[in-house]
């Protein structure tokens, strides 16, 4: 068990590591190219990856309702620690219910579960990414943002994605092969830019970040836990939804933080520790993923 745990984290770290240290020494610029990642890559891989999987409605179904409750539920359960973080709970909610999926769940799940783990990664981020623009944005702001769900390229690439896999489409070998080799840059590039943004990054708030990541993932694999002892899912379903409870808090939570003045230098110091944290709670939640 432990060679596994080794085998699955320690690449991410080492690429993430990369990252770091060369955002360091350089100072680089990754703007335009994380918007490349995101509105190119991003939408390419979860085409490719979800229009050559094989979905069963009814374990699919469970699926996604065991990931919407996750985050839900791990938003309720840490309403009652709001009060000992020193934030306000508009601000701390979002680190409990939102992972971050991309950088470090997609190359995680793929690590641990090979090609079999992609198509529940990918509908993973899909699911976090319309809950975070949407009830994320609403607990936030206090309002609801129907925009961030029509105009979201993701989305749309989901939807395109399993259409293709249910009406069993196949792609002509020359859109096939650039898809999917711009989809294959995704996760080497997602981690090093983590590791290029925690390089760049300062924790202005040493205490409220260490208790925020303490307290955020231990609730959401007690929930995730639970909720798989019920839920009737396969071994990688249930794999995955423990090491999405695993992940740290989304970057998109200071954002979000940052847009509507909800405590940012809060949030931040939380995601920032969230993520050193990090080194503990997966291979944690790879031996839960494994019992």
């Amino acid at each position: 068990m432990l060679a596994k745990i080794a085998e699955i984290t320690l690449p991410i770290f080492i690429i993430a590591l990369a990252g770091f240290f060369y955002a360091r020494a350089t100072k680089p610029d990754l703007s335009g190219a994380n918007r490349i990642i995101v509105d190119l890559a991003l939408p390419a891989l979860i085409f490719t990856s979800l229009s050559v999987q094989e979905f069963s409605l009814h374990s699919a179904g469970y699926f996604v309702l065991g990931a919407v409750l996750l985050v839900l539920l791990s938003g309720l359960a840490i309403l009652p620690l709001v009060k000992f973080s020193g934030t306000g709970w508009r601000a701390l909610l979002p680190c409990a219910m939102f992972g971050n999926v991309g950088p470090v769940g997609i190359p995680m799940t793929v690590l641990a579960y090979g090609q079999a783990g992609l198509g529940p990664a990918v509908l993973l981020l899909v699911l976090s990414n319309i809950l975070h623009f949407t009830v994320g944005a609403w607990v936030m702001s206090g309002r609801m943002e129907a925009r961030s769900v029509y105009a979201n390229p993701l989305i749309w690439a989901t939807a395109l994605g399993l259409l293709a896999s249910t009406l069993h489409l196949k792609l002509p070998h020359w859109l096939a092969v650039p898809l999917t080799m711009t989809g294959s840059v995704l996760v080497p590039m997602m981690l090093l830019s983590l590791g290029a943004r925690l390089g760049e990054s300062r924790v202005t708030q040493a205490r409220i970040g260490v208790y925020g990541a303490a307290i955020t993932v231990p609730v959401r694999l007690a929930v995730a836990w639970g909720l798989t002892r019920f839920l009737p899912v396969d071994e990688v379903q249930r794999g995955a939804l423990i090491l999405f409870a695993a992940l740290p808090p989304a970057v998109f939570n200071y954002m979000l933080a940052d847009r509507f003045g909800r405590e940012p230098d809060k949030v931040a110091s939380i995601v920032i520790a969230g993520h050193f944290a990090c080194v503990i709670f997966l291979p944690l939640a790879i031996w839960l993923a494994f019992l």
